[in-house]
């Protein structure tokens, strides 16, 4: 039996207090669709409980830094179990926007972030019991680190709302689809937070 992985940071168990969860590093279900399971890394030889104890790679926002297709996911504040797990599988400038009527990006160039996700049954006993991954959840920084404004923009025109994820996630579900967010630089990287809070998962792009 898998053993659940203990919460990534401390410091981040205050982040998401208001939906009852904080970030965490679970094992890999093989349930996350079309996500392949991603490999350890760590030091040539290194045992597993050395890998198991290593300090998370944070980023110098306070963020846990993560890899295309590389798993993050919450845990239960009170009980400690996981309720979701996810990746970001890809991250796209410019992609083609399929709507039929959308707008030109209002800061330079639309960004689309796909994500597979997977809640699990235990969401159903948290004081929130849906986990919301919407583009108000994401903040953008340029190359040089400074903080891109209103990453929203017109980025609501460019895709189908089929091609979208859902505004709500309940417990027991999986499902994969995309975040569109309306950026002025070409490369930096992407915060998502959850529930306000100040820190969460960080990928370059």
């Amino acid at each position: 039996m898998n053993k659940i992985a203990p919460l990534a940071a401390a410091s981040l168990a205050l982040t998401l207090i208001l939906a009852g969860c904080s970030p965490a590093s679970p094992d890999d279900t093989g349930k996350i669709p079309d996500t392949a399971p991603v490999a350890s890394t760590g030091p040539t030889g290194a045992q597993p409980e050395a890998l198991a104890s290593a300090e998370p790679a944070k980023s110098s926002r306070g963020n846990l830094v993560k890899q295309i297709g590389e798993l993050a996911g919450t845990t239960s504040i009170p009980s400690g179990v996981v309720t979701s797990r996810f990746a970001v599988t890809d991250i796209v400038v410019d992609p083609e926007c399929t709507s039929g009527f959308s707008d030109a990006p209002a800061n330079g160039h639309f960004l689309g972030i796909h994500m597979n996700i997977e809640t699990t049954p235990e969401l159903a006993d948290e004081a929130v019991p849906f986990l919301l991954f919407g583009p108000y959840d994401w903040q953008a920084y340029d190359g040089e680190g400074k903080r891109l404004n209103d990453p929203m923009g017109n980025a609501w025109s460019c895709f189908d709302s089929g091609q979208l994820l859902p505004s709500q996630i309940g417990p027991g579900q999986s499902v994969s689809g995309w975040v569109v967010l309306d950026v002025a630089a070409t490369t930096g990287s992407l915060v998502m937070t959850m529930a306000g809070g100040p820190t969460g998962w960080e990928w370059s792009y």
